[in-house]
């Protein structure tokens, strides 16, 4: 899933989105690995859907390039707060829009990749599910 965050500032309803969204794909991440050592859900035959085992994406673009420190310490607080996020590596995604942070004048935060056009467009193609913030 790719969150796509336009706006300069979080509501608590996109915070909440967001936690969600983790939420979601951390409960796949362990779901996935109880199947691999249960042998009758791994006998089932059900494949699971590779969009949603894809870990989420967070792209700042437009005026959302301002929201990167907040959604990072967002994030970091998810982190501190969860037993299971510490345990496990991160495979949330940050990407800026280089085109973006220039017109605006913003600077990267740690942790947040740079990508062109070029390359947003590519990620969206590979994404069926999106929101925009």
């Amino acid at each position: 899933m790719i969150i796509n965050i336009t706006s300069t500032q979080l509501s608590d309803s996109n915070k909440s989105l967001i936690n969600a969204v983790f939420d979601a794909n951390l409960d796949a991440v362990l779901n996935a690995a109880f199947d691999v050592n249960n042998e009758v859900a791994s006998n089932t035959g059900v494949k699971t859907d590779q969009a949603s085992d894809s870990p989420p994406i967070i792209i700042f673009s437009g005026d959302g390039v301002f929201a990167q420190s907040s959604t990072a310490a967002l994030l970091a607080r998810r982190k501190a707060l969860s037993k299971e996020a510490e345990a496990s590596p991160s495979k949330t995604m940050l990407f800026a829009v280089k085109e973006d942070l220039a017109l605006r004048g913003a600077c990267v935060v740690n942790h947040v990749s740079i990508i062109n056009q070029r390359e947003f467009a590519e990620l969206a193609n590979r994404h069926k599910q999106w929101v925009t913030l």
